[in-house]
């Protein structure tokens, strides 16, 4: 067996429940979060068939005999977390720091489809919907169910054990682990950006480069990962991979994710609509995530979603600044889509606005 041990660091607030939904530090969700980066880790030596993937992953990652009709099989990997520490952050109202004597409020951004309160929404629970929500007649979000959250900056240690013939593909999953991983409740919009350090004798993480990146096999053009239907590579167009980073660092995640919220209003909001509510067309819009508030598709209705493969993480600097990264995984929505094609044409305008903005720069 291969034995492996990280120093994990929180970069930002983690909405990551147990089963009653009270915070916690919880060994499933590593899981989950290796087997997602392994999945694209492996992907290139199956030569991207699932069916192939699958048969890999079961051996490694076990599965349950409802999963696929079969029998149950264990799991090889092995993890161990130091402490299972419950969530301490259970008032969101102490976040942001006072304001003249009153409790600070979520930091406001404009979003110019918003018709109240002068377009003006508050960045954290656009980002945080969900585990986040909104009294009527509170400016300020709280968590869900008077839940909790992990603190930003907590700290835990992971230990991990797998099969020696693994070695290759576990390596690199925790690589991009460490680059592109998050975890909890919208940790596509970067809630839960952790970061991994190596311990004792095991091996030091590469740092995230344009080189580094391309060495792993991972990256793919972006009209091939809009044949899959499922998220299996980072993409890459004319100008290198669909990875960015921002160039300036913030001092704290408050700044960071205002500055992110900023980014998705704008991308979702570049591509517009043509149509309104209970469309009886696919738009563009509709294909970067859904659903969207007051335009939902008739033939979809409200019920069904398709993931925002475009996804936001906070990484911490040598100096303890956090910056941004985006990055996109993207894959073809597994819902009807007639009169959306190209895809490319989708996604393009979008890693346009991307490119025009002075507070990005490609991976380099």
């Amino acid at each position: 067996m291969i034995k492996r041990s990280y120093s994990l660091q929180l970069a930002t607030p983690a909405f990551l429940g147990g089963a009653d939904q009270r915070a916690e530090w919880r060994t499933p969700p590593f899981k989950a979060l290796i087997r997602e980066w392994w999945r694209i880790a492996v992907a290139p030596d199956v030569g991207f068939s699932f069916s192939r993937l699958k048969e890999r992953e079961t051996e490694l990652f076990g599965t349950a005999a409802d999963e696929g009709g079969g029998e149950n099989h264990k799991s090889s990997i092995r993890l161990a977390l130091k402490h299972w520490h419950n969530g301490t952050l259970t008032d969101w109202a102490k976040i942001n720091p006072p304001e003249r004597g009153k409790p600070g409020s979520d930091p406001q951004v404009k979003h110019r489809e918003v018709q109240f309160g002068n377009g003006m929404v508050g960045s954290q629970l656009y980002l945080g919907y969900g585990p986040l929500i909104l009294d009527r007649g509170n400016p300020a979000p709280k968590l869900k169910n008077n839940g909790a959250a992990l603190q930003a900056d907590e700290h835990n240690i992971l230990s991990l054990a797998f099969p020696d013939i693994h070695v290759d593909g576990m390596s690199m999953a925790l690589t991009l682990a460490n680059w592109f991983g998050t975890i909890g409740g919208r940790s596509r919009n970067g809630w839960g950006s952790i970061s991994w350090a190596s311990l004792g004798g095991t091996s030091e993480l590469p740092p995230l480069t344009n080189a580094t990146l391309a060495q792993t096999g991972c990256v793919r053009p972006l009209a091939h990962c809009l044949e899959l239907d499922w998220p299996h590579a980072i993409g890459r167009d004319d100008k290198g991979a669909l990875v960015w980073r921002g160039t300036n660092t913030f001092a704290n995640w408050r700044d960071a994710m205002k500055f992110l919220a900023q980014v998705k209003i704008g991308f979702r909001t570049e591509l517009g609509f043509t149509t309104g509510d209970n469309s009886t067309r696919v738009e563009p819009r509709h294909i970067v995530a859904y659903p969207v508030t007051k335009h939902h598709v008739g033939s979809w209705g409200r019920n069904v979603r398709i993931a925002n493969t475009l996804r936001f993480k906070i990484t911490t600097e040598a100096d303890g600044g956090l910056r941004a990264l985006i990055y996109h995984t993207p894959c073809r929505p597994t819902l009807r889509h007639d009169g959306v094609t190209p895809l490319t044409d989708t996604w393009q305008p979008v890693h346009r606005m991307l490119d025009r903005n002075p507070q990005l720069t490609r991976l380099s």
